[in-house]
């Protein structure tokens, strides 16, 4: 089985599944995946969140793990689900030491330049900005990857369809997305919605990919 963090590094894209109840939230995950995105992450606050996670995995080829992830407990959470990977929207040493105990993969997330550079120190392997939107959006973006510019920068938070591609052709490694995928409405209709989205943002950070390899010297 692949590693996640070398798959969101190769697929430069993952995405938050959010609904309101069970069955949209494994609906929508599995939409996402038919569309191609095959790294999907659900927020740990959503009830029974482990058994859903593992139905989704069992039902779709993605790899799905956590969001949201703060507390030493929410690993016990995703262990529980089976999940591989998390991301949390904070920088914590303790937390990132207790994942590779654990043999979970995490993207931890920082906001400004100090926090990249603490948390470079203590992770190897991709760390998000959050929120990549709030911040400043793409300029953000785009000074923090010079900061390190060796390590693998994943925009997160206010990141969809309609800019996400401009978050990598900045300099970001890769995207989690978080708006924009899901149609406000749960009808049935609305899932081949989200396939076609899908599909289309897995081919847009294809072309971005291959846009940068040919902007390089």
């Amino acid at each position: 089985m692949s590693d996640p963090l070398d798959l969101l590094r190769e697929k430069r894209l993952a995405a938050i599944v959010q609904a309101p109840e069970r069955a949209a939230l494994i609906a929508r995950a599995e939409a996402a995946a038919r569309g191609g995105i095959t790294l999907l992450a659900l927020p740990v606050s959503v009830p029974f969140v482990a058994e859903i996670a593992a139905e989704i995995a069992d039902r779709t080829d993605a790899m799905v793990g956590l969001c949201e992830v703060v507390e030493s407990e929410h690993l016990n959470v995703a262990l529980a689900a089976g999940a591989e990977w998390v991301i949390s929207p904070v920088f914590d040493a303790e937390l990132i030491a207790a994942c590779r105990q654990r043999g979970l993969g995490i993207v931890p997330s920082v906001a400004t330049p100090s926090e990249l550079l603490a948390a470079s120190r203590a992770h190897e392997g991709p760390i998000a900005i959050y929120p990549a939107g709030a911040l400043g959006g793409l300029d953000y973006v785009e000074r923090l990857a010079r900061v390190r510019p060796s390590v693998p920068l994943v925009a997160a938070g206010g990141i969809g369809p309609d800019n996400g591609p401009q978050y990598l052709e900045v300099g970001a490694a890769a995207i989690i997305v978080d708006v924009g995928l899901f149609p406000a409405e749960n009808d049935p209709a609305s899932q081949e919605i989200i396939a076609v989205r899908a599909s289309a943002l897995v081919e847009m950070c294809g072309l971005a990919q291959l846009g940068m390899r040919a902007s390089r010297p």
